[in-house]
């Protein structure tokens, strides 16, 4: 019962580590350590073996036990890999690789040193302050990512991880990529954000997807969500789509084919159209009213996108309305 608490006291959780002795000085405590044979997994095939290639002894130093240092020395077992013969020390949970100290001694340290200089935890512990630098400089501190004011979610079609289609979030303002996400679930989305400073976003642009929007407004609050033009102006493609497809259907053969045939050239801006294009467009809309009115409801929201700045983006976007 004893040596479990010695053990436990020195952050010692591997059952294959006895202390076979101890004792003390004025200002130190040592403990001898010994370990016990046991399977281990060789790092270079991942094969297990039992053969003992050699023994090492290390001094490592210990989290401080009433304000007195602690010395362990530790008789190490090297292994060898009967499989490809390389050899390899054993692996112990509370003494990293390389390291002569053990990882409470790391844990106080770091846990110290974020409320008072790297000097006097260091005085406190027995080390110095650059070796506390050292340890911070070894760990991985996970930081979470700042996001910008303004940010876009969107979908594209790849083929990571056996996905069809990724998620992108990119800076508005300075139109960077920020990051590449797996796949276009909602979940996935909320768990970045929720990983992510998310403090400063305000605006999100983004798609009309239902769940995108619900995603970012469990996430974010009540940001301004804004539907990107590309996805807004699609509509009213659509729009204009089917009542070209009415108006073809009410048509005889010869004129449906030549109606559909043509569509592509019926979607294009006309801003791309040359005189040729035009005269076409025309020739196809001339018997048709109804379609002719919603070419140009469509061709007026482009020209809107197109040439509206923040003065009369407001007035164009309300004449449009009323227009439709």
């Amino acid at each position: 019962m004893q040596l479990h608490f010695i053990t436990g006291l020195l952050g010692i959780k591997d059952k294959h580590v006895e202390v076979f002795d101890s004792g003390e000085s004025e200002d130190v405590f040592w403990f001898e350590l010994h370990t016990k044979v046991r399977k281990q997994k060789c790092p270079n095939c991942s094969k297990k073996t039992q053969r003992v290639h050699a023994y090492r002894w290390q001094t490592i130093q210990g989290a401080p036990i009433a304000r007195k240092k602690v010395q362990l020395h530790l008789n190490k077992r090297r292994y060898k890999c009967l499989a490809c013969s390389s050899t390899f020390f054993e692996k112990l949970s509370f003494l990293d690789h390389y390291q002569r100290h053990t990882t409470m001694l790391t844990q106080e340290a770091l846990s110290l040193s974020s409320e008072m200089a790297f000097t006097h935890a260091g005085s406190l512990l027995g080390i110095s302050a650059n070796r506390i630098l050292r340890m911070f400089d070894q760990r991985k501190v996970p930081v979470s990512k700042v996001l910008p004011r303004a940010i876009a979610i969107d979908e594209f079609k790849g083929d990571a991880s056996n996905e069809r289609f990724q998620t992108i979030i990119v800076d508005v303002k300075d139109r960077k990529i920020i990051d590449v996400l797996p796949d276009r679930r909602s979940e996935t989305i909320e768990n970045y954000l929720k990983q992510c400073d998310t403090g400063n976003v305000q605006i999100v642009v983004m798609d009309l997807s239902k769940a995108f929007k619900e995603a970012v407004r469990r996430q974010l609050g009540n940001p301004v969500i804004i539907a990107d033009r590309f996805h807004f102006m699609r509509q009213a493609y659509w729009a204009f789509d089917e009542v070209r497809r009415e108006v073809q259907h009410e048509l005889l053969k010869e004129h449906r084919i030549r109606l559909k045939r043509n569509k592509e050239i019926l979607w294009k801006s006309p801003f791309k159209l040359d005189n040729k294009g035009e005269e076409r467009v025309e020739e196809l809309l001339r018997h048709h009213p109804r379609l002719r009115e919603a070419y140009e409801l469509k061709n007026d929201l482009d020209h809107w996108f197109k040439t509206s700045d923040h003065h009369n983006v407001k007035e164009g976007l309300e004449k449009w309305f009323k227009k439709s």
